[in-house]
């Protein structure tokens, strides 16, 4: 809280009884308000007591209120502003209605605080930008910069006060401002302090300044251009040719705001692409391309930003409705085939094997599927991982392509659903029995549990079981949920 000495003094004109003028008891700055309190001499009463103020001793004062007692709070006075009091109050004496002026002397200043949290970053086009909490407190801001960090700084630009001119500023959140400098000179460290202003009745108050806050001017970033999993297990990512680096440092993590591995450096320019093996499919990696500079026996480092890939030479659990679309059609949206002839050309088909069950006894048998081209790689990885689990649940009947209509929305039309042992796995809406004939999982080797490994081996390649509500399909597993 700001505090400071206060000489109080008297102003009487001809006509005015000096001994009579109000005597200030208190003045004082309570968080945002400025209270003053008095008392008349004795055997003086006030009839009221008006209040004024200006900006400085000898400005113009301006009329804020009048009171009857015997004393005043100016609430939510603005930060950053000089307040000085005037007070006339009026009594009266055998001789008439009098009018007596106390000054209160010193100002009281509701501090107009720095910014903090400062924080400076390099990014393209050779800038920096300088980021620091703002307040609701101001007008605007200005900031200074310098090339050493104790002298001469020089004014660069004054701007306006964002926070205040956001509809959805809340003073309980905090809102971060930004200044950027671009086209500054390659390798030269900048020092940046900034200073809040106010303006009150036309003019200008200034608070003090930050701290300084530095950063280095370095290169460019590189653009990732393209990322792709051709091979199962591996990610390769190229990226856009740095003319102003010396070469490159590729990071991954698993966590988009994690810890980042340093996978490999290259020591030019003109190597373009990396290939990333031993990954898990169906798992996120997100990668930063770092471009680096030598510069004065050390480097400079251009600005990187994640870069998000999948694992996704196969199908899997997470993937993203568009990903699908391209995975199945070729585009970012689901086609619908229109013709039998049509979906024919987008089909493939495929040998599985899979355990069946004889008595007691499991064998192998195959199966000829008729599956989406798209999907194929990844239903043969799929059927390959279910036959390798040591569940080996037995599947005596399987389904997947069945042209039903142009008006048909079932994905079978696509050759992206599966049926599994249709008649031991029924499909009913409510109790009525749509198609097959029973579920007893407790009972029947072929009717499939809900969490046994073969249902969560097809949902790891992103095929889920058609249970909608009152609707149940137990032997349907398809690409899209429908």
């Amino acid at each position: 809280m700001f505090s400071c000495f206060f000489v109080f003094g008297k102003k009487v004109s001809a006509n005015e009884n000096q001994n009579a003028a109000p005597i200030i008891t208190y003045y004082r700055l309570n968080g945002n308000d400025i209270t003053i309190q008095w008392k008349a001499p004795d055997g003086v009463s006030y009839s009221k007591v008006d209040i004024y103020s200006a900006t400085s001793p000898n400005g113009s004062y301006r009329y804020e209120n009048t009171v009857s007692g015997n004393s005043y709070t100016n609430t939510y006075v603005a930060k950053g502003v000089p307040y000085y009091y005037k007070l006339e109050a009026s009594y009266e004496d055998n001789e008439g209605y009098k009018t007596v002026t106390t000054y209160a002397g010193k100002c009281i200043i509701n501090p107009l605080p720095a910014p903090s949290s400062l924080e400076a970053s390099t990014g393209n086009s050779h800038s920096i930008t300088v980021k620091w909490k703002a307040s609701d407190d101001c007008d605007g801001y200005q900031i200074y910069r310098s090339v050493s960090p104790d002298r001469n700084y020089e004014l660069v630009q004054t701007v306006s006060n964002e926070s205040r001119s956001s509809r959805w500023y809340d003073d309980d959140d905090e809102s971060f401002q930004t200044y950027t400098q671009k086209n500054l000179e390659l390798g030269k460290i900048y020092y940046y302090k900034i200073r809040p202003y106010t303006t009150y009745i036309d003019e200008t108050f200034y608070g003090d300044f930050s701290n300084y806050i530095s950063c280095q001017v370095t290169i460019n970033g590189t653009k990732v251009k393209s990322a792709s999993s051709k091979k199962k297990k591996i990610n390769t990512i190229t990226w856009a040719k740095n003319d102003e680096a010396d070469g490159y440092i590729v990071y991954y993590s698993k966590k988009e705001d994690g810890n980042y591995t340093k996978l490999k450096t290259f020591t030019s320019r003109n190597n373009l692409s990396y290939t990333h093996t031993k990954l898990t499919n169906g798992t996120a990696y997100y990668y930063k391309i770092q471009a680096y500079k030598n510069f004065n026996g050390g480097k400079l480092y251009g600005p990187t930003t994640p870069y998000l890939k999948y694992c996704d030479y196969y199908s899997y659990a997470d993937e993203s409705y568009e990903s699908r679309c391209r995975r199945a059609f070729g585009k970012s949206y689901y086609a619908d085939y229109k013709s039998a002839k049509q979906a024919k050309k987008h089909m493939k088909t495929i040998t599985v094997k899979v355990w069946d069950k004889k008595g007691k006894k499991k064998y192998t048998r195959k199966f000829r599927i008729t599956v989406n081209k798209g999907l194929a790689p990844s239903i043969k990885e799929m059927f390959k991982e279910i036959y390798k689990s040591k569940e080996h649940f037995p599947i005596h009947e399987i389904g997947c392509y069945s042209w039903r209509g142009k008006n048909s929305s079932s994905e079978h039309c696509e050759g992206l659903a599966f049926d599994i042992n249709s008649n031991e796995n029924y499909m009913i809406q409510g109790k009525k029995v749509l198609a097959g004939s029973f579920w007893k999982p407790k009972k029947n080797r072929y009717s499939i549990p809900l969490n046994c490994k073969l249902v969560k081996i097809l949902e790891k390649y992103g095929f889920h079981r058609g249970l909608w509500g009152s609707r149940r399909d137990y032997m349907h597993f398809s690409y899209f949920g429908g």
